[in-house]
């Protein structure tokens, strides 16, 4: 079965209930506590598993690391959870939004990428990874210094 992305503008200020959420016995604790107290901001219709793949080549070959904010917040939510976890913070947004501009990425260089990473051929990874690099730069642009953006793949 397909991963889900999902992308969350949560208040910052709910982040510590964010893992009390998550480290809940309820496996849907923490989704259900992001659709209640956030708002979706992205969407992503591919098998969110690109994402696994995506951020390691952001980070190497672009230098854009989405995986170093909130770090403290994101352990304790990765300890408790199955699920891969990212927050994205308005500070990420003065680094990184325009480097994430889909515009400045090629398909066919990020599908090579993918292949490359994973050593399996895939003819739609580049139309993936675009998407995906879409979804981040259309999530990021909603975070702001009381916001941050949550991402969820699981």
């Amino acid at each position: 079965m397909a991963a889900t992305a999902v992308f969350t503008r949560l208040p910052r200020a709910d982040l510590n209930d964010l893992v009390a959420a998550a480290q809940e016995d309820d496996p849907q604790a923490l989704a259900a506590f992001l659709a209640a107290n956030g708002t979706s901001v992205a969407d992503f219709d591919y098998d969110g598993e690109v994402f696994s793949v995506l951020l390691p080549i952001l980070s190497d070959d672009y230098d854009i690391e989405l995986e170093a904010s909130e770090n403290e917040t994101v352990a304790e939510i990765a300890e408790a959870s199955q699920a891969l976890v990212f927050i994205m913070t308005a500070e990420d947004q003065d680094k990184y939004l325009e480097a994430l501009n889909p515009d400045n990425f090629d398909e066919e260089e990020l599908g090579e990428a993918y292949e490359d990473f994973t050593e399996e051929e895939d003819e739609d990874a580049g139309e993936m990874m675009l998407a995906g690099i879409a979804a981040l730069h259309t999530a990021l642009a909603e975070a702001d210094a009381g916001h941050v953006i949550v991402v969820t793949v699981g």
